[in-house]
């Protein structure tokens, strides 16, 4: 089953952060199946209700990325 990740930025951060790069590394050196989209839009990610950036929705669940950077507890959320 494909995981759905959306990577939350601030607007003064850019898209093609070395977030994806990480997560799509992890996953792919676990065997799991991931689609992830990045949104910087201050609409876009407002609506997932979080004002720490960056975060990170996983199946609609919002992670604070700072406290799941490693891959560890990236994968105990994929």
């Amino acid at each position: 089953m494909k995981t759905d990740i959306k990577i939350l930025h601030s607007s003064c951060c850019a898209t093609g952060s070395p977030i994806k790069a990480n997560i799509e590394k992890i996953a792919a050196d676990n065997g799991k199946e991931v689609s992830i989209t990045e949104l910087s839009e201050l609409q876009d990610t407002m609506v997932f209700g979080t004002m720490n950036f960056p975060s990170i929705v996983v199946n609609g669940k919002v992670y604070d990325y700072k406290k799941y950077f490693t891959e560890e507890k990236l994968l105990s959320i994929l």
